[in-house]
Order: structure tokens, then C-alpha cells, then sequence
């Protein structure tokens, strides 16, 4: 299941749009494999690429979040540390092509799309309420 980048998944932030985006080709790229000819040295080069860049973003991320002050930095943080640790248990374990694509494809859906769904989305929506407060805040002076 190949999960397109679109704008509903932009939380306006030039950086983390980009790293998202890369975090989709990057699982795109393990799903597009032919597990008849794919073989798994290649699968998990791509499977520790994906893996590495996601710790990247996630702490990229979570400096945003500080420098906006998001109040639910600390539960984010940690909801990317059990992303981080369950990504770790699945580069643990010996699986075959096929499980490791299909691992691929859930960590894609419920750790990538989802999460930018359900939670990224959130500190834009944040961001966007400072800006508000601020607008009102001067028209107010």
C-alpha cells in the first residue's frame, strides 16, 4: 500500500514538510520492492534508512515544538520514543521480505500518515492560535 504525500499532511513548516515527505519515499521505496526479487539485505538497508531519518526528524520536530512552547511536547516526545522503540524491536527480530514489508507498510500507515493526521497537525493548529492571540493582542494596544 503506497501512501501519497498531499497537503493535508503540511503543517506549514518548510523542514518538516520536506522530512516528511522524504519518510514517505522512503517507504514507498521498501513497498515498490518485488518480494520475489527483493532480497532482505536490501529491504533492511532501506528498513534502517527509513529508521534513522525518523529519529532525525523526530528530534528536529521536537525542537519546533519548544520553540513554540507546545504544551503537549512532553507527551508527543514520548509518543515518538514507542514509535522509535517498536521500529527498534522490528529491526531486532529476523523476519523475511515479505514481514518486513509488511511491517514497512505499518509503520508507513499508523506511525507516519497517522501520526501527522492525529498529532503533528495539532502543533500547527497551535501555532496558528499564537498567531491569533498575537494579532488580537496588538489590535487591542
Amino acid at each position: 500500500m503506497i501512501i501519497e504525500w498531499s497537503e493535508r499532511f503540511s503543517l506549514n513548516h518548510e523542514l518538516l514538510d520536506a522530512q516528511h515527505q522524504e519518510l514517505f519515499e522512503l517507504a514507498n521505496a521498501a513497498q515498490r520492492l518485488d518480494p520475489n526479487n527483493a532480497n532482505k539485505a536490501e529491504l533492511g538497508r532501506l528498513f534502517k534508512e527509513f529508521y534513522d531519518y525518523m529519529g532525525k526528524h523526530f528530534k528536529e520536530e521536537e525542537a519546533y515544538m519548544q520553540s513554540i512552547d507546545y504544551p503537549l511536547y512532553e507527551k508527543h516526545k514520548k509518543f515518538h520514543e514507542s514509535i522509535i522503540e517498536g521500529m527498534t524491536k522490528i529491526l531486532k527480530e529476523k523476519k523475511g521480505v515479505v514481514e518486513l514489508q509488511k511491517s514497512i507498510q505499518m509503520i508507513a500507515k499508523k506511525w507516519l500518515a497517522e501520526h501527522i493526521l492525529e498529532n503533528d497537525l495539532q502543533i500547527e493548529k497551535w501555532r496558528k492560535s499564537l498567531i491569533v492571540t498575537e494579532k488580537d493582542l496588538h489590535a487591542s494596544l
